[in-house]
């Protein structure tokens, strides 16, 4: 996995990514739902926040799917 850089990066635009949250818990393993794609969009209406905030929610790590 590759560290988030703090901005979406050009390889996952328009992408769905997997990863690891600052908290440890890794998303982006399972359909959000049933029968559904994995990972999370990388960006659009209802893409990843890559921004840095201190959050344990932030994204740590990231891998294009």
């Amino acid at each position: 996995m590759k560290p988030n850089p703090g901005y979406c990066p050009d390889e996952a635009k328009g992408k769905r990514v997997k990863g690891r949250l600052a908290n440890g818990d890794i998303f982006g393993d399972k359909p959000t739902v049933k029968d559904g794609p994995l990972g999370w969009a990388a960006d659009g209406k209802s893409g990843c926040r890559w921004t840095k905030t201190g959050s344990a929610f932030d994204i740590a790590e990231y891998e294009v799917v």
